[in-house]
Order: C-alpha cells, then structure tokens, then sequence
C-alpha cells in the first residue's frame, strides 16, 4: 500500500458497493487505497434530494448527524480527478473536517460539501441521514452522473 499524506473521506455513490465506486478503483485516474470508516466529527445535514436522488453534504457545521463514510489514501491525480468528478469548485467545495476512524483516531481528510444551493433543493429533500445507501430503505434510487445538470442544484453567488 503507498502512502501520501492526501487522505479523501466519501460519505455518498464513492463507498463501496455504491454506484460510483468504480473511480476509485480506476487506476487510469490515480492512486487509491481504501483506509478504513469513520465519520464526522462535525455534525452536518446529509441528504438525498433532486429528481435524481443525490447525496449532499450541505455545508452547515452543528445541524444533522456525524455522517458516517469511508477514508482513502490517494495521490494528486486521483485528488484531482475527484475535483471534476464532484464539480470542485462550481458545485460542491472542497474542505478539510476531522474525521474519527472506527478505531477511536482522530484525522483530518478532504470532504466535498455544498456552500451554497437553492432553497428549492430542501423542499423534496430526504430528512437528514447520518449514513448514505443508493438502495436504504428511504425509496430514493440513485440516478446515473449523466443524466443530469449541477447547473440547477446551486444558488448563483450574490
């Protein structure tokens, strides 16, 4: 296993065994190399909202859950790979949170959260979760990446 100091933590389609998963085991977009679950130290709303039932991290420190997930190791083309993928920095932001691991250690890892987003985007939202499933019993199927525009989901900056 390589070692960086760039550690990732996905909460949503990224974990294993969800429908996007698939990236980080592409080595033609960089190095990966999954470290173990955590969550947030932080709490912060996680929902599934859109017609096409996203997960997002909205960027509001102290409301929700700790949201539980997964950390990596990763190299800069992966980093930068997932910076597109997540539409860094027009869509979701990417920012560092303290992470607890399952075995008690506290680390820091990137988390690509919403800062901003149309109000419309909470109106049919999910309730807010503390842990993401494409297939939870919450109903909401997730809808593939090319479907859809960000392009609607964000508030424009004032």
């Amino acid at each position: 296993m390589f070692k960086t100091n760039l550690s990732i933590f996905v909460y949503g389609t990224l974990k294993r065994g969800e429908p996007n998963n698939g990236v980080m085991n592409d080595e033609t977009k960089g190095s990966c190399s999954f470290i173990g679950n955590g969550r947030t130290v932080n709490k912060f709303p996680l929902i599934i909202a859109t017609d096409y039932n996203i997960p997002f991290c909205l960027n509001k420190p102290n409301i929700g859950h700790r949201i539980n997930g997964e950390i990596y190791s990763i190299d800069e083309k992966m980093l930068n790979f997932l910076d597109e993928f997540e539409s860094h920095p027009q869509l979701y932001v990417r920012r560092k949170e303290q992470i607890e691991m399952d075995s008690g250690e506290i680390t820091t890892a990137w988390i690509y959260m919403l800062d901003r987003w149309n109000p419309s985007l909470l109106e049919n939202a999910s309730d807010f979760l503390n842990n993401y499933s494409s297939t939870g019993g919450h109903g909401r199927l997730y809808v593939a990446r090319w479907a859809y525009s960000f392009s609607n989901f964000i508030k424009k900056k004032d």
